[in-house]
């Protein structure tokens, strides 16, 4: 059953049989192991890959002629004697390599497996450009499981994963920021690696404002306070916000964004979080101090080719004219609030705006930030089908920027919805298909990356019982 259903396609009677070990020319974006990797799982590990690399963005094996792209950002032909993968740029090419590894069947040839992919023509374009998704590094998620996701986003066809380390990144700058089980830079950097090898940019994330603990407010852990209560002068009194006014704040937090970007490598954004600021008062010098604080990290990622990412929920006032089904997030005490600092930030910031119980398309808090003048990211999270097809749905009618589907500490339950907004991202209209999705999902994770047989490690969650449903 494929997962993917592109813009166009032209299905031709026959097959191309893959039986045993394959020589392709390809583009040297895909002269990768991990590339490597998945032709191996994706052939049931019946298949080995061998590639011939070219500057050219092609894909070929055997011989079928390339399709003319007609517009589209990548075409496949699959013969009974070839596949011919063409594409406009690297990342269409990655693009079309997953769709191909999403057309691989098992069959049975002379009483064992191989492989087959039916004879097609296929054009497409993904309709929302900005796919991206964020995740958690929480002090229980261990390094096979990021790498599971990293690979899972690479299959699916993310552009971007946003990686918040929930006090799980050892820092020069201060050893407390980091519980004593957190993971080196250097067990981090080939996981960063491997996602750029499948076209993926990194997104750093370090929230500077609220949720300074690190940690869930659910359950009270302080990863700095609780290791070092003399830092109290870093917060606020209750720790749950950075005090932002002090210089040596400001400064720690700059070494901290240098540390990412480092590690990280290059790319086009940093999310600085901003969101869920309890006990912060709104009062006018307040405002600008805020504001003049985040307009500076923007400022600092502009000379660095990055754009400031935040979360929307403190800029937004519920208006009496929303639609009163949608129930919003807006922590902004009063319209003024809303209108004085919307008015005051850098329009180059973008503004991501979760909005997880919105049922109703369109979601109207995009609009109060696209009519000020900013790129807004719709956010969706495992609420249920209505509010991610809210989401797509605007997304897609009013062209914005693109998506951020959020994951925070429900994969257990929620990686189908991941399978749901990358499939929701590539078609035009169509919302995706509520069956089969955890079948489709699982049949993926096999793929991406395969347990071994180990228990823990098969699915999306350790164990069977005592789980979130």
């Amino acid at each position: 059953m494929m997962i993917f259903q592109p813009q166009c396609e032209i299905k031709q009677n026959g097959n191309f049989l893959i039986s045993g070990d394959v020589s392709a020319s390809a583009h040297v974006c895909l002269d990768q192991d991990i590339m490597r990797e998945f032709w191996k799982n994706f052939t049931f590990q019946s298949s080995l890959l061998g590639i011939h690399p070219t500057d050219e963005f092609i894909f070929t094996v055997g011989s079928a002629d390339p399709l003319p792209l007609h517009g589209y950002a990548y075409s496949i032909h699959i013969t009974s004697d070839g596949i011919c993968v063409c594409a406009e740029s690297e990342r269409a090419l990655i693009d079309g390599f997953m769709t191909l590894l999403d057309r691989l069947q098992a069959t049975e040839r002379e009483d064992r497996l191989c492989v087959k992919a039916d004879c097609t023509k296929i054009w497409d374009r993904a309709v929302v450009p900005k796919r991206m998704v964020h995740f958690c590094i929480l002090p229980e998620t261990e390094l096979w499981e990021l790498r599971r996701f990293v690979r899972l986003c690479g299959a699916l066809k993310y552009t971007h994963v946003v990686l918040e380390f929930w006090g799980m990144l050892r820092y020069d700058c201060l050893r407390q920021l980091s519980w004593q089980h957190a993971y080196t830079k250097e067990q981090i950097a080939p996981i960063i690696a491997e996602a750029k090898a499948l076209g993926l940019e990194i997104v750093p994330m370090f929230n500077h404002w609220g949720h300074a603990p690190a940690g869930r407010v659910m359950h009270g852990k302080h990863v700095v306070l609780d290791q070092d209560p003399t830092l109290q002068i870093y917060f606020s009194e209750d720790g749950w916000c950075w005090d932002i006014r002090k210089p040596r704040v400001r400064e720690l937090l700059r070494q901290i964004r240098r540390e990412l970007i480092e590690l990280c490598g290059e790319g086009q954004y940093f999310h600085i979080g901003c969101d869920e600021a309890y006990n912060f008062e709104m009062t006018e010098d307040n405002i600008e101090l805020l504001c003049g604080f985040i307009n500076e990290i923007s400022e600092e990622m502009r000379d660095c080719n990055r754009r400031a990412v935040i979360w929307g929920d403190m800029l937004l006032y519920r208006k009496s004219t929303y639609d009163p089904k949608n129930k919003y997030t807006c922590n902004a005490p009063s319209e003024d609030v809303e209108r004085a600092m919307l008015a005051r930030l850098n329009r180059d910031i973008v503004i991501a705006d979760w909005q997880y119980d919105a049922v109703n398309a369109p979601v109207e808090t995009a609009a109060v930030f696209t009519e000020a003048g900013f790129d807004c990211l719709l956010c969706p999270w495992d609420r249920g089908s209505d509010p991610m097809n809210a989401v797509l749905e605007t997304v897609k009618k009013q062209s914005l920027m693109g998506v951020l589907h959020t994951t925070w500490h429900t994969l257990t339950q929620g990686m189908p919805y991941v399978t749901a907004v990358a499939v929701g991202c590539l078609a035009p209209d169509n919302p995706p298909r509520a069956t089969h999705l955890r079948t489709e999902t699982a049949t993926l994770v096999r793929k991406v990356m395969p347990s071994g047989g180990i228990y823990e490690r098969a699915g999306w969650s350790k164990k069977q019982v005592d789980v979130l449903w």
